[in-house]
C-alpha cells in the first residue's frame, strides 16, 4: 500500500477545500455577517493543514494502484465531511459537532438531508458553503467513477466506455481528457441553470444556490419550504429539466460532442426517461382521484416531486408525506430507482435495474427451455457472468442495507416509517424521509446522536456503492 500517495492527494483535497472557503467568507464580509471571521480562519488553517501534507508526503513517483484507489475513495469522502463540518460548528447557529458532520456529510455525498431548523434565518455564508459542497460532491463523485476506470468492472460501468482495451498509457490519458471535459460541461450546465433561474424570478443569490445544488442533484434550499416558497412554474420547470440533465450519464453528454445522438440513442436513458413518465402519470392520477386535486395540476406537483425524488435530489414543492399511503408507498419505490450511472444521482440505478430485469427473464426462459443458451446484452455488449454478480450484489447490499439500519433507527426509538425512509433516503442518497417528522418540512435535527452518526455513515456508503467500503473492511485487502 502506497499510502504517501494516498495522503498527498488527500492534501490536495484538504487544501482545495480550504480554498473554498473563501467564497462563503466574501458572501459574509459583504453581508456584515460576523460569520466570515469563522469561515476566514477556518479556512486559512485548513488551507495550511493541507499544504503541510502535501509537503510532507510528495513523492516524485505519486502512483495510485487499485488498492490506493479503494482507500482514497472512502478516506476523502471522511476528511472531507469531517472539515467541512468545522465551520458549521464554529458560526453562530449554534450545533453540536454532531450536527455539523450529519449536515456536511449530507452536503458533500449530495443527500440533502438538513438538521437545520429554520434555513432562512443562517447566514449567506452558511447557505452557500451548503451549496458548495453539495457542487464539489457532484463533481467528485463523477470525477471519481472516470478516473476509477480500471476498477469498473465492479458495477458494469466499462460498458460505458470505448477506452477499456486501449493501452494503459493511452487509456490515462484519455481519462484525464474525459474528466476535464466532464467538469467543463458540468459547469457550464450549472452556469446555465443559474441564468436561468434569476431570468424566471430568482434572486441572484438564490439563483446561485440552487444551480449548484440542482445540477449536483444534492436539494439543498435557501428556503424552509424549498422550491415550494416560490410558486413559480417557469422555476419549477427549469429545475425539473436541470434535475434531468444531472441524472444522465455525463459520459454521454462528453461523447455527444462529435455526435449529438448519443444522448437519445442510450438504452440507459430511454429507460430513465420512460420510468419518469410513467412514476409521473402514477402519483398524478392518484392525486386527481384520491385527492380531488385538477389533473393539469396534479401532472405539475407530481412531475417536480417525483422527479425530484427519482433522481435523489429531495427539492419539494408540496408535504409529500400527506399524500396518503399508496402515494408514499410509491414514493419509497421511487426513492430506490436513481438516475442514470455516470451521473450524480445515487439510488440502484437505471443500469442495474434494466439488468435485473434481464437476469429475471433470462432464468424464466431456462425453466421453460432448460438446454437454451441465453446470455445478457447490453447496447449490443454481452454482459459476462463477473459483471452480472457484481450487479446483483450492489442491489443486494443496497436492500439489506436498508432493512438493517432501519431495524437499528426502530431500536433507537423511531417509528417504523420514519426508520425506513431515513435509512433509504441516507443510502439512496434522496434526501427527505417520508413520515412528518422528517419530511419535506420537516428535519433530522430531533433525531438522536447515534441515529445521525449511523445515517452520516450511510450516506457515505451509499454514495460509495458499498462495494469500496466492504473491501477495505476484508483483511486480505491490507495483506502484502
Amino acid at each position: 500500500m502506497n499510502f504517501r500517495s494516498v495522503l498527498y492527494i488527500i492534501g490536495l483535497l484538504i487544501s482545495t477545500l480550504g480554498c473554498m472557503m473563501t467564497i462563503p467568507t466574501l458572501f459574509d464580509l459583504f453581508s456584515n455577517h460576523n460569520n466570515w471571521s469563522i469561515f476566514a480562519s477556518t479556512g486559512i488553517i485548513i488551507f495550511l493543514m493541507g499544504i503541510t501534507i502535501i509537503l510532507a508526503f510528495k513523492n516524485k513517483n505519486t502512483k495510485i494502484g487499485n488498492r490506493e484507489t479503494f482507500l482514497l475513495s472512502v478516506l476523502s469522502w471522511i476528511f472531507l465531511a469531517g472539515i467541512a463540518a468545522l465551520p458549521l460548528y464554529l458560526s453562530d447557529i449554534n450545533i453540536s459537532y454532531t450536527d455539523a458532520f450529519f449536515e456536511a456529510t449530507s452536503g458533500i455525498t449530495t443527500t440533502g438531508s438538513t438538521i437545520l431548523v429554520n434555513i432562512e434565518n443562517v447566514s449567506k455564508g452558511i447557505l452557500i458553503w451548503r451549496s458548495i459542497l453539495q457542487w464539489l460532491g457532484g463533481i467528485g463523485i463523477i470525477v471519481m467513477a472516470v478516473a476509477a476506470l480500471p476498477l469498473l468492472h465492479m458495477s458494469g460501468l466499462q460498458l460505458f466506455f470505448s477506452e477499456q482495451i486501449e493501452p494503459n498509457d493511452k487509456l490515462k490519458e484519455r481519462v484525464n481528457n474525459l474528466a476535464k471535459t466532464i467538469i467543463i460541461i458540468y459547469s457550464i450546465f450549472t452556469l446555465i441553470c443559474a441564468i436561468l433561474l434569476n431570468i424566471s424570478g430568482m434572486s441572484l443569490f438564490d439563483s446561485i444556490c440552487h444551480s449548484m445544488t440542482t445540477i449536483a442533484t444534492g436539494g439543498y434550499s435557501t428556503k424552509n419550504n424549498s422550491i415550494g416558497y416560490f410558486d413559480n412554474i417557469w422555476i419549477e420547470i427549469i429545475i425539473i429539466m436541470g434535475m434531468i440533465a444531472a441524472s444522465l450519464p455525463f459520459i454521454i453528454y462528453a461523447k455527444s460532442i462529435s455526435n449529438i445522438k448519443a444522448v437519445f440513442m442510450d438504452k440507459q436513458v430511454k429507460g430513465f426517461l420512460f420510468t419518469l413518465i410513467i412514476s409521473i402519470f402514477i402519483i398524478a392520477i392518484w392525486l386527481n382521484l384520491k385527492l380531488n386535486v385538477n389533473f393539469i395540476e396534479s401532472i405539475r406537483i407530481s412531475a417536480f416531486n417525483v422527479i425530484s425524488i427519482i433522481t435523489g435530489t429531495g427539492y419539494s414543492t408540496e408535504d409529500f408525506s400527506e399524500w396518503g399511503s399508496f402515494a408514499i408507498s410509491m414514493l419509497f419505490i421511487f426513492m430506490l430507482i436513481g438516475g442514470c450511472t455516470g451521473s450524480t444521482t445515487g439510488g440502484i440505478k437505471i443500469f442495474r435495474i434494466q439488468i435485473l430485469w434481464q437476469v429475471i427473464l433470462q432464468q424464466i426462459q431456462k425453466v421453460i427451455r432448460p438446454h437454451q443458451i441465453l446470455k445478457i446484452t447490453y447496447s449490443k455488449a454481452v454482459i459476462d457472468d463477473k459483471t452480472t454478480l457484481s450487479i446483483l450484489a450492489i442491489i443486494f447490499l443496497f436492500i439489506i442495507s436498508i432493512i438493517i439500519i432501519a431495524g437499528l433507527l426502530y431500536w433507537m426509538g423511531l417509528d417504523l416509517l420514519t426508520a425506513f425512509s431515513a435509512a433509504a433516503t441516507s443510502i439512496a442518497v434522496v434526501g427527505p424521509g417520508l413520515s412528518n417528522e422528517i419530511g419535506p418540512l420537516g428535519n433530522f435535527s430531533n433525531l438522536p446522536n447515534q441515529a445521525k452518526w449511523l445515517l452520516s455513515a450511510a450516506m457515505i456508503i451509499g454514495r460509495l456503492e458499498f462495494l469500496a467500503v466492504l473491501i477495505l473492511i476484508m483483511p486480505s485487502f491490507w495483506r502484502k
